[in-house]
């Protein structure tokens, strides 16, 4: 496998150049660069890099393409086990490559063959629309427009992701020559919740967000966040207050509400104002009995003599 890469890039230096002599090659940036990215590529090819060698490979083509720069992506590429952009490599360079030898397009058409029979057709039916999926860390496309895709035997990993989804991941063996589909349906992320509202008195009537929800009790799904709620009804004390809602959550709100206290009205002879006067009145009569009792009498005139003893 190296010794091709090897041939290659003595190969595919002249290609690059096209037909400019060797002196113009020499004084043209664009050149420069692309030979020094293709020269860093074979040696870190060589020396068993391949994820940096497809880096250089692929930094050199985007300044100068080339068919045998192709070629070499294409064979670093399935050193990765990157079977299926191997196939698209060596396909794109069987079709640019203009004056390919009858024997080098033979070589590369056997190659070709043998890649396909190390891989397995999976077709992804994947919902929502525009889901992102990835293989082993590495992006294929979304779905539906990626359909089928051809990976290599072994155990790979699957991600999903869209927005407004939970992402999702699969593990998946994959056996050559035996296609297979991977459905996947992403859970959407809530963005409500469920709320149950139950009110004493009966049919009370529920208002949530300063609009009329009908008489309890009632059963809604809200948007995330605060919401204020309000609870009448005829003769009882109203209900207001706050109501946050979480995502997914199902929760049961009870509200009763409370009769106003109200004054009794008594009898007339339970009135304050009938019992001030009444009492002073009998205070003042209570008053002049004592002072009657307590009056002292006017003193007896006594019928012994002055100084006589009294009986013990």
């Amino acid at each position: 496998m190296r010794s091709l890469v090897v041939v290659v890039v003595l190969m595919a230096l002249p290609g690059m150049a096209g037909a400019r002599k060797p002196a113009a090659a020499a004084n043209d940036p664009q050149m420069v660069e692309a030979k020094r990215h293709f020269d860093q590529a074979v040696a870190l090819f060589n020396d068993g890099d391949f994820g940096g060698a497809l880096a250089e490979f692929e930094a050199s083509y985007k300044i100068r393409p080339s068919a045998g720069v192709l070629y070499n992506i294409g064979l670093t590429q399935k050193s990765l086990y990157r079977y299926d952009e191997a196939l698209v490599s060596l396909r794109k360079y069987l079709v640019d490559g203009q004056k390919i030898p009858k024997d080098k397009r033979a070589e590369v058409t056997q190659l070709i063959t043998e890649i396909q029979a190390l891989l397995a057709n999976v077709t992804f039916a994947v919902q929502p629309a525009g889901t992102v999926v990835t293989l082993d860390g590495r992006t294929l496309g979304q779905a539906p427009s990626l359909g089928s895709y051809g990976v290599a035997a072994g155990m790979h990993t699957f991600e999903f992701a869209a927005d407004g989804y939970k992402p999702a991941k699969q593990e998946l063996k994959v056996v050559a020559g035996q296609p297979l589909t991977l459905t996947v349906s992403l859970e959407k992320i809530p963005t409500t919740g469920k709320v149950r509202v139950v009110v004493k008195p009966p049919l009370a009537e529920v208002i949530i967000d300063d609009k009329p929800r009908g008489p309890g009790p009632v059963e809604l799904e809200l948007p995330l966040g605060g919401h204020t709620l309000a609870v009448q009804h005829a003769g009882y004390t109203s209900y207001q207050g706050e109501l946050v809602v979480t995502a997914g959550q199902s929760r049961e709100v009870p509200i009763e509400l409370a009769k106003p206290i109200l004054v009794k009205r008594g009898h007339w002879y339970e009135k304050w104002y009938f019992w001030v006067p009444v009492t002073a009145v009998v205070a003042g009569a209570v008053a002049t009995g004592v002072g009657v009792t307590m009056s002292q009498p006017s003193p007896i005139t006594g019928t012994l003599p002055t100084g006589a003893s009294r009986v013990q």
